[in-house]
């Protein structure tokens, strides 16, 4: 009696290079979440402040909370911008798997449109002051000026 056992060749048919993590998305993508927590935190600070415009002049421009709220706003701006410029680097490395760089870039560009939505409904909603187009007309008092 002979032998049965014979060896069965193996053959890889589907042979893939191994999958190199896209960690610029990653870091995109972490910093987005900063960048949205940041600015949750900036609402919540908001709505901390005086709704009436009369309080609002009584608490004073100086105020820490103006400058915790000008912290907050430069620092959300400058990671989301950070994040966009990751993410769109994500998606131009090759090799490498792009949707957690597309949702990245998805994600910041909404963000910045959101802030800047929020510059041009501001500016839309005072019309009234002119752009001054020299430093002499530039108002002395420029909380006086507006309540005339």
């Amino acid at each position: 009696m002979g032998s049965d056992n014979k060896e069965i060749p193996v053959r890889i048919t589907d042979i893939t290079a191994p999958s190199v993590p896209n960690t610029v998305a990653l870091i995109g993508m972490i910093l987005v979440g900063v960048s949205a927590a940041l600015c949750a935190l900036m609402f919540a600070l908001t709505n901390r402040l005086p709704d009436g415009m009369a309080e609002f002049r009584e608490s004073g421009n100086n105020s820490p909370a103006h400058l915790r709220l000008l912290i907050l706003g430069c620092s959300t701006a400058v990671l989301v911008v950070v994040a966009l410029v990751l993410s769109v680097v994500g998606m131009l490395l090759p090799g490498r798997p792009r949707v957690l760089a597309i949702v990245g870039t998805v994600l910041s560009l909404l963000m910045l449109l959101g802030v800047f939505g929020v510059l041009v409904v501001g500016v839309v909603m005072n019309p009234t002051s002119p752009v001054p187009t020299t430093v002499e007309q530039l108002p002395a008092d420029p909380i006086a000026e507006a309540e005339q």
